[in-house]
């Protein structure tokens, strides 16, 4: 499985992290399967999409100068439409004068007007996410909880703990890490989505 574009660490850096030989690319497969494993486990913790990508969202007006989208820090907007009949076409697009991003990047707004009331009657085409030029501490703090991640799974792996809490030590018993310390939860929940719009959910990313 090759490794996702928007991962949150490398094979490279998993390999540095695991002491093993950087020439050494017979395990190259079974580390991008865990990267991948592990970055999809911090965005299901998180309800985030973390690191920069483009989305699509359609969204419901309520009479409101302001839409809360769903993936956050928001770089840019692309293009924002709005259309009763959610078909969208070219004359639905609103220029870009008449609408900005709020203080927190997290929602879009119109300068003199509202959203009308409607089902699915928005679409924001945008990019968010944390990118290494503006969040490089955000991104160090996910690639470390990415790499414990993979750690976990690949050392339970080559000693086959997995499920097994302890194992014999000739006469003694060795406890096993069975769960993810609290160090690291803590970390990646310090992520995770505080508020969000339930009505509508992303339908289409990028």
């Amino acid at each position: 499985m090759p490794l996702m574009a928007t991962a949150l660490t490398t094979v490279a850096q998993a390999k540095a992290h695991l002491s093993i030989t950087a020439s050494d690319s017979s395990q190259n497969a079974r580390l991008e399967l865990f990267i991948n494993a592990a970055t999809s486990r911090i965005e299901t913790m998180t309800d985030r999409k973390l690191k920069e990508r483009t989305h699509v969202e359609y969204r419901s007006g309520k009479r409101s100068n302001e839409v809360m989208l769903l993936q956050y820090p928001v770089s840019s907007i692309i293009e924002l439409s709005r259309d009763n009949e959610s078909i969208f076409p070219s004359s639905s697009i609103i220029s870009p004068s008449q609408y900005a991003l709020d203080a927190s990047s997290s929602s879009v707004v119109l300068l003199k007007d509202v959203f009308p009331s409607g089902i699915r009657n928005i679409k924001v085409t945008y990019v968010a996410g944390y990118n290494e030029t503006d969040h490089p501490g955000n991104l160090a703090e996910l690639e470390i909880c990415c790499l414990w991640i993979v750690e976990w799974f690949y050392k339970h792996r080559e000693r086959g703990d997995m499920g097994r809490t302890q194992k014999s030590k000739g006469d003694e018993s060795v406890g096993i890490l069975a769960e993810m310390p609290k160090m690291i939860s803590e970390m990646i929940l310090q992520y995770k989505r505080i508020e969000m719009p339930l009505a509508d959910r992303m339908i289409e990313q990028l």
